[in-house]
């Protein structure tokens, strides 16, 4: 009698191997429960200091005032402590060749993976507690349009520094040269931004709020009444606009330092880019050259007298806003407020090409320096409309209709020069440049091999001006970038930047 012949292995040799060769799931470092606890516990002190003083302040006894504020912080932390030791016990991450894992598993699981090879940006954040604990927050960010991240908060820092050697493979470690540093000098162009009076105005509002909660608003109006009664009021009017513009100005310095200490812009020979800023928050951020489509240097009005300008990268996941897993994108700015020739170096540099000077650009036609002279005296004319309304009912106001339309005929009609003045645009055989606006000025250079097409909008009025709006499509940044009114003698150039497929929408003239 033959012996039996053995039945097939129940696992095949290849899956046995890869089983071998899969990793096991990875806890985070257990000392991010520390450093989350000791963040919040300060900052639930600092906010009980002035809850403390209030209660006292409307004589509420010092037991209770203890009781509410010490209570509040104590459970706060440690709610905090617990709720960070369940989330490192219910998380886990594994990192093969092919792709890196991150699991979550409570009642369901939950899993989010990124291939290795498309692991584009590599960001490791931490802040002043966790600097001090030797741990770091690890950011990861894909090379698809919608730029889908994945964190990892947070592992040790260097687990997370062998981590993005190994993601980023030789780019982490290839020769680079350093295009930027940060100057302390530059804290003085901060101010100048719009953000400034924004600033303040949020700073008076959130005194005003806390003042509210502890009902202490009609007090603080009559102690401030009591000062100023006298003054006239076209002096407090413009005391108050410096005072906010002190408030807004020291907030944007103090915002300036945190975000941009000790900042250095590193450029590496594959075009990668690496950054490391910030003070409270350390932020060291990789992004990867094939995803850049050119940059953005902003000028608005107070950068300009100063002589200064801001640069913001356009590249592909990178951006304001969230991508479509609600993360938010990593911030595409490269240079702060500096002086000018500094972020037209950089920009250089990362596109690889000189930065298109002014004369170099095309102005655009005098009919669309009509349109804005037309906006100016309709915005104007509107404005007095309005104000000479209390006039008609009370005699003794005929002055107001007559400052209104001093005052925006003045700021209009320099908008509308100084948008006109602004408005340019070139194409070379790397780039296209687009620059326009006054208050927002902006020039978008943006890489020709990046632009995916051209939108052409046009409105009745710009077709009787022989206008067109051109809006180009490109998957970094935004998605869209706006030239208005254009003479559509001069489109058919930039439309032809995205290939022949536009040139069937060429008007002739004849």
């Amino acid at each position: 009698m033959s012996a039996p012949t053995p039945g097939p292995d129940p696992t095949p040799p290849v899956a046995e191997h890869a089983a071998a060769q899969q990793p096991d799931w990875q806890r985070l470092d257990r000392r991010t429960i520390t450093a989350t606890t000791v963040l919040t516990g300060g900052a639930l002190a600092a906010a009980a200091v002035p809850v403390a003083m209030g209660m006292l302040l409307n004589g509420l006894a010092i037991g209770w005032v203890l009781l509410w504020c010490l209570g509040g912080l104590v459970l706060g932390t440690a709610a905090t402590a617990v709720t960070e030791t369940v989330r490192l016990a219910l998380t886990g991450y594994r990192v093969d060749r092919h792709r890196i894992e991150r699991r979550f598993r409570f009642l369901a699981s939950t899993t989010t993976t990124i291939a290795t090879d498309r692991v584009r940006s590599v960001e490791l954040s931490a802040d002043l507690v966790q600097r001090r604990m030797g741990i770091t927050t690890v950011k990861l960010s894909s090379g698809e349009t919608d730029g889908s991240r994945l964190t990892l908060g947070a592992l040790d820092l260097q687990v997370a520094r062998d981590l993005r050697r190994r993601l980023l493979a030789d780019r982490a470690a290839t020769d680079s040269t350093e295009i930027a540093r940060v100057d302390p000098g530059w804290v003085r162009y901060a101010p100048a931004g719009l953000m400034t009076p924004v600033f303040g105005l949020i700073a008076v509002g959130v005194v005003f709020q806390v003042a509210g909660w502890f009902e202490a608003v009609p007090a603080m109006l009559a102690w401030l009444w009591d000062r100023v009664h006298d003054v006239p009021v076209p002096v407090l009017v413009v005391a108050a606009l410096v005072a906010v513009l002190l408030v807004g100005s020291v907030v944007s310095a103090l915002i300036f330092v945190e975000s941009w200490w000790g900042m250095r812009l590193d450029h590496h020979r594959d075009d990668s880019l690496e950054m490391r800023r910030g003070l409270l928050v350390g932020r060291h951020t990789t992004l990867d050259g094939s995803r850049v489509r050119g940059v953005t240097l902003h000028e608005p009005p107070g950068y300009r007298a100063l002589g200064a300008a801001r640069l913001d990268v356009v590249a592909i996941g990178v951006g304001i806003g969230n991508d479509e897993d609600g993360k938010t994108k990593p911030s595409p700015a490269l240079i702060p407020a500096a002086p000018r020739a500094v972020p037209v170096g950089v920009a250089g540099s990362v596109l690889g090409v000189g930065f298109p000077g002014p004369d170099t650009l095309r102005a655009h036609p005098r009919s669309a320096r009509r349109r804005r002279a037309v906006r100016a005296l309709s915005v104007t004319a509107a404005l007095t409309a309005v104000a000479l309304v209390p006039a008609l009912v009370w005699a003794w106001l005929w002055w107001v209709p007559v400052a209104v339309a001093a005052v925006s005929g003045a700021v209009a009609g320099w908008v509308a020069f100084d948008n006109s003045r602004g408005l340019g645009h070139a194409v070379t055989d790397r780039v296209v440049v687009l620059r326009k606006g006054s208050v927002f000025r902006r020039t978008d250079v943006l890489t020709r091999d990046g632009i995916l097409g051209w939108n052409i909008r046009r409105t009745p009025f710009q077709r009787r001006a022989g206008l067109v709006t051109l809006v180009a499509t490109s998957a970094g940044g935004g998605g869209a970038y706006r030239l208005p009114d254009l003479g559509h003698d001069r489109a058919e150039q930039l439309w032809g930047t995205a290939g022949n497929v536009w040139r069937h929408l060429a008007v002739d003239e004849r």
